[in-house]
């Protein structure tokens, strides 16, 4: 066959392919746009429950593009914008997709003509699609899906109309909200009657609220471990050099009865200190001119009761898995060390300052110390606090980093670390307290007595009947309480290991002010007492006077023993 015959094969089978694409390729509605008016816009969407996919897409605060999702995996929902978080959206869904069955075209603004202008009234309307980063000109980019795919609704929510053609203000005596809107892809602007507030894209609005899943009522007491903790990167005669400095201030605990009223609510408990270069342990005591600030105290309940998060990290899978099994910390991996250090948690190798100062002891640390709170069923929360981070397009950087000059783990620099402090890391465990569990207190089984030689036989087997069957009551609630008392031990460590299953894969992102409500430190749950309440010194001879209590560990040298359990 010549090179001319197959050239010409060639051309037929292109042109032939190239009429079969044409034949089938999908038919171009046209319509008229005012034909519109009165007519849904999405008519073949009327199911709210086919609903497995929303997103939204606007631009934020900052002027960046934020994208979020939600979407049923597995018969569950998550927020694949947020590394698949659990989403509480099964009802929230429903009202979502149903604010956006039956949306009618009440009027047309702008017509399907492909006219030069089209581009700058879709501005001025608001309706640029938010992908195209448009600023100000962008709206709210809404798109629901099916289970197949199959997209349900896509449409963009525009400016509010502020009066009609004729110059008049809608009326919003019924409150109807309209807006401009527009199909994604089309060009004409339409008015409809939709409310965008009721498509939220803020992440704490499609979780569960109660993160930690407590009753205020349940809560015993908190202790407070008030530290810092921070890795300084230095040069030195071998390139970068990390040190760790640490400064460790102390502990208190505080007891809470949530049947108790205002201030008698809180008792202080044992408050406890370091000092001299030895880092002794010490008891202390509260200075004669403070008190306890239980208006502090309540507000950290509150928050921790209703705890608020904007965002979440994953965390490696081998730190996960571990804080899952309960396995030791010093087998994990140099990634989830540096996933740590970049957060602001650190796991190291320390001498036991409240115990044998001989001995090493793992610990995993945070940045601005930590609180346990201890509750009545035995759950211990401990809520560490991490790194300052920011919005949410830096928490994605801030994970996805890598080192630098100068940054071994990939952290922020100390630059950076000003720009921020809208939002912090949190790292949230759990655990049981078997102690916290009254040990029943066993009955005495009543003896049988002995029944005196003269008593009539039907008298004495009255009286054996009687003491057993004190015997048989005392041994069955004894067993009563036995049982008892190993199911509710049992019961606290399944609910430990359903919450350690719950927190171990995630570094939550708090908001600055729910960090300064629970964050508790010596100086916001005291405060000085008004200057009639605070008791005159004690006259002591001369030469006896106490020195002041010294209750921090202020300007102390660096611990010795100190090291990192990963290189």
């Amino acid at each position: 066959m010549s090179e001319t015959l197959k050239t010409f094969i060639f051309v037929i089978l292109a042109v032939v392919l190239a009429a079969a694409v044409y034949v089938s390729r999908p038919a171009v509605v046209e319509f008229k746009s005012e034909e519109m008016i009165g007519k849904q816009l999405f008519p073949k969407f009327t199911d709210p429950l086919a609903v497995k996919t929303l997103e939204i897409v606007q631009i934020d605060a900052s002027g960046e593009k934020a994208d979020f999702k939600i979407a049923e995996i597995g018969g569950v929902w998550s927020i694949p914008s947020h590394d698949n978080y659990p989403a509480d959206a099964k009802d929230q869904m429903a009202k979502t997709a149903e604010a956006l069955t039956g949306l009618t075209v009440l009027d047309v603004v702008t017509q399907n003509d492909g006219g030069n202008d089209t581009a700058a009234l879709q501005a001025m309307y608001g309706v640029i699609d938010p992908a195209d980063n448009a600023g100000d000109s962008a709206g709210m980019k809404i798109a629901l899906g099916a289970a197949n795919n199959e997209q349900l609704v896509n449409l963009i929510i525009g400016k509010k109309v502020t009066s009609k053609a004729d110059g008049t203000a809608p009326d919003e005596s019924a409150g109807k909200e309209l807006h401009y809107v527009r199909v994604p892809g089309q060009q004409p602007v339409y008015v409809m009657e939709i409310d965008p507030s009721r498509f939220p894209a803020d992440f704490d609005r499609w979780i569960e609220k109660n993160l930690l899943d407590i009753s205020t009522l349940d809560i015993k007491q908190i202790f407070v471990d008030e530290y810092s903790f921070k890795i300084e990167v230095g040069l030195s005669d071998g390139g970068l050099q990390e040190t760790l400095a640490p400064e460790f201030k102390g502990d208190m605990t505080f007891d809470y009865n949530a049947s108790e009223t205002g201030a008698a609510k809180w008792k202080p408990g044992k408050m406890m200190g370091f000092k001299g270069q030895n880092y002794q342990y010490y008891e202390r005591k509260v200075e004669a001119d403070k008190e306890l600030n239980t208006e502090t105290l309540d507000a950290a309940v509150s928050a921790l009761n209703d705890l608020k998060i904007v965002s979440v990290l994953r965390k490696p899978g081998e730190l996960a898995k571990s804080l899952r099994e309960g396995k030791a910390f010093g087998k994990i991996k140099a990634d989830a060390d540096a996933s740590m250090k970049k957060t602001g948690f650190y796991l190291v190798g320390i001498p036991d300052l409240k115990g044998d100062k001989t001995k090493t002891k793992l610990q995993l640390l945070s940045n601005e110390g930590d609180i346990q709170l201890r509750m009545k069923d035995g759950i211990r929360y401990n809520l560490r606090f991490g790194d300052l981070t920011g919005t949410e397009s830096e928490i994605k950087e801030d994970a996805a980093k890598q080192p630098e000059e100068g940054q071994p783990d990939g952290s922020k620099t100390a630059e950076e670390k000003k720009t921020l402090g809208a939002n912090r890391y949190l790292f949230i465990t759990a655990d049981f307290d078997a102690s916290a569990i009254p040990v029943p207190e066993v009955k005495k089984i009543p003896e049988m007595p002995e029944v005196p030689k003269d008593t009539k036989p039907e008298d004495a087997e009255k009286l054996q009947m009687g003491i057993q069957k004190e015997i048989e009551a005392v041994e069955k609630e004894n067993k009563r309480e036995e049982e008892r008392y190993k199911a509710d031990i049992e019961a606290g460590k399944k609910r430990a290991e359903r919450l350690s299953a719950r927190f171990a894969d995630w570094y939550y992102v708090i908001p600055e002010d729910v960090y300064k409500k629970i964050h508790l430190t010596e100086a916001n749950v005291f405060r000085t007492k008004p200057k009639n309440e605070v008791p005159p010194p004690e006259n002591k001879p001369d030469g006896e006077q106490e020195k002041p209590a010294e209750n921090k560990a202020d300007n102390l040298p660096d611990l010795p023993g100190i090291e990192q359990v990963i290189p």
